[in-house]
């Protein structure tokens, strides 16, 4: 039930201090105290489910897995597939992640029975219509679904202590909040102590005996602080050629800031720190490769998902001791044969935003030669 107040402080402060532009100020205020109202509704919900559901804290998150790596480096392809296994894993929705407790989504499970007995489904095939009409340009980018897996670093938006916050509101400040392995004990403990009871309560929603599979580009430079908390966790960890990754994700951070209204200067200063945190990224998973037992760990290059991702998932399988039933190994063949005409809608100038081609191949070496990346 931890909430990180010095966040919430932090933002308001930096919202009125910004020079005033009504359109701006609309939506960051509106941003901010949708946030806050979706916390106090969280929190609620959070704490009624110690009192109607309270089976929830005895179940064990055991031998989760943490897709992470940089921004714009395969994460989410890699946890759709992952997700496409049903039976065996968990992982949160977006709508989820707005509805944190059991309360909240036992409540909505009823109201969406309500509709298809009674109404036909009329309110869901609504509600659809409203969300590809809102998000139409949005998923050429990235494909954001209410009903599809999505980043777990979102629910830490609850409590305010997401580095995702950086997201609508571009603060370099909130760069920070990236570095989780750095962050004092205490932080680091309220922000996962918060985290694990909501994977307890995914699991008591959907099976005790299932695996929570988690994608989150924002946990990368938070894998020891994951470990303490996640003892016998597992990481796949995404890589991808910084000079590719970085200008992506700066390039479409940059998108959506000026997007939100953000000035030119606010623009630049968070897309400066964010190309320098995302050089610090690789730096941070390559290390932790080094340190992590062979069989809590999988590494998987951005091209060969690309290329083949049946072949990806059945590696990542067997080092994970993992079985794939007949219904998984059939939706592995049909993504298999849809790598081969994919097209990004996510055009971008690789010498863009971000730190330059020289200074990457100059700072990460070692990485170069490591992983084959041309200079």
């Amino acid at each position: 039930m931890d909430f990180d107040f010095a966040n919430w402080w932090l933002i308001l402060r930096k919202i009125v201090a910004e020079p005033f532009q009504l359109r701006r100020k609309l939506f960051l205020f509106g941003v901010f105290l949708g946030l806050t109202a979706f916390s106090i509704a969280s929190f609620a919900g959070l704490a009624l489910d110690h009192l109607l559901f309270p089976g929830f804290r005895k179940l064990k998150v055991r031998n989760p897995i943490f897709i992470v790596g940089n921004g714009r480096s395969g994460t989410t392809h890699m946890h759709r597939l992952l997700a496409g296994d049903s039976r065996r894993f968990t992982y949160f929705r977006t709508y989820e992640m707005l509805m944190p407790s059991i309360v909240q989504r036992k409540a909505l499970w009823l109201l969406a029975a309500f509709d298809r007995r009674w109404l036909g489904g009329a309110v869901a095939r609504r509600l659809r219509l409203v969300e590809d009409d809102a998000l139409e340009d949005v998923r050429g980018k990235h494909n954001w679904r209410l009903d599809g897996p999505e980043e777990d670093d979102f629910l830490l938006f609850n409590n305010w202590s997401s580095a995702s916050l950086v997201f609508p509101f571009n603060y370099s400040e909130l760069i920070a909040l990236l570095y989780g392995d750095r962050q004092s004990k205490a932080s680091r403990r309220r922000q996962f102590r918060f985290y694990a009871g909501l994977l307890q309560r995914q699991l008591y929603l959907y099976g005790a005996e299932r695996i929570h599979c988690c994608k989150s580009p924002s946990f990368t430079m938070k894998i020891r602080a994951l470990q303490e908390v996640f003892p016998d966790a597992r990481f796949v960890m995404m890589l991808r050629h910084p000079a590719e990754s970085i200008p992506s994700l700066v390039d479409l951070m940059s998108w959506y800031w000026r997007g939100f209204g953000s000035p030119p200067e606010l623009v630049e200063e968070a897309a400066t720190a964010l190309g320098e945190a995302n050089v610090d990224n690789y730096r941070s998973m390559a290390e932790l490769s080094l340190e992590l037992p062979r069989d809590r760990q999988f590494l998987v290059d951005y091209e060969a998902l690309c290329r083949d991702p049946k072949a990806v998932v059945e590696a990542l399988y067997e080092r994970f001791d993992l079985s794939i039933d007949a219904d998984f190994a059939a939706f592995l063949e049909k993504e298999r044969r849809a790598a081969a005409s994919f097209v990004s809608g996510h055009d971008y100038d690789p010498k863009g935003q971000g730190p330059g081609r020289e200074r990457l191949h100059r700072e990460l070496s070692d990485l170069y030669a490591r992983f084959g990346w041309a200079p």
